[in-house]
């Protein structure tokens, strides 16, 4: 049985269907109206996390087919490898050789993410980036977050916020753009239903939503989605990983669901 369903476009996981568990993404019924990597799943970024740089938004390994290496599913699992090969000359202002490798394994009511990203070159390179889940919710407005309290952290849209004192993290109707300078295992929560999600590798979180008035500007969103899904993103902004020839950055992202909550 089939649990995952994904596209090379990017390595794109787009739903995971985790038996009883249900799906913990979002992917917008729009999607497919537009060229380019879905709104939804899980984006690979690479290697720029969004604007923090002078390459596209969010890097170009999202707008390129990745090969399928291998693909197999029983019963209990699925298991994706995508591996996409960058020479110096693919994209200028990125003059660089390297392996990417996207390993995903879904059992029911977990999924593990592994992103490598090996130097295969003659110079050493930087990067910053991650993936960029869309975790799908009833309601943003009844969703709480827990684990980040005390986490130091910059807010977009809040200059003056600096660190999470709250024990919930709740959210209004607002736009909202967060990085956390740490990466706790945290808990999406909204009525019985709980997604825990933890890293390594990756160092920071970014929470995002585009609120009701942003939303509005995002034609392959319908109107009212924003409030369908959030985004809790593993991530390495600040810490950007620096690679000599040979040398492999690894990435792991686990997301739990509970039994029965779909």
């Amino acid at each position: 049985m089939n649990m995952l369903v994904h596209c090379p476009l990017g390595a794109q996981v787009l739903r995971a269907r985790l038996g009883d568990a249900g799906d913990p993404f979002y992917c917008s019924p729009l999607a497919e109206r537009f060229e380019g990597p879905a709104r939804g799943g899980v984006p690979v970024l690479f290697p720029q996390f969004a604007e923090y740089g002078p390459l596209l938004k969010h890097g170009f390994a999202r707008n390129r087919d990745w090969t399928l290496l291998e693909h197999g599913a029983d019963a209990a699992r699925e298991r994706l490898h995508y591996v996409l090969e960058i020479t110096p000359d693919d994209f200028p202002g990125w003059p660089h050789a390297a392996r990417l490798e996207l390993e995903v394994l879904a059992r029911e009511s977990r999924i593990d993410f592994s992103f490598t990203v090996l130097n295969t070159g003659d110079d050493e390179f930087s990067f910053t980036g991650g993936l960029h889940p869309y975790f799908a919710v009833n309601d943003l407005l009844q969703l709480r977050v827990e684990g980040l309290q005390g986490v130091a952290a910059s807010d977009r849209y809040q200059p003056a916020f600096t660190r999470q004192d709250e024990p919930v993290l709740q959210f209004g109707e607002a736009i909202f753009e967060r990085l956390y300078d740490g990466c706790p295992a945290v808990t999406l929560i909204e009525g019985s239903r709980r997604i825990r999600l933890s890293a390594s590798g990756f160092d920071q979180w970014m929470v995002w939503n585009p609120g009701r008035e942003e939303a509005r500007k995002l034609k392959d969103l319908p109107d009212g989605d924003w409030r369908k899904f959030i985004c809790v993103e593993p991530v390495r902004v600040k810490n950007l990983v620096v690679l000599r020839p040979g040398e492999r950055f690894s990435g792991n992202f686990l997301v739990e669901l509970e039994q029965g909550a779909g």
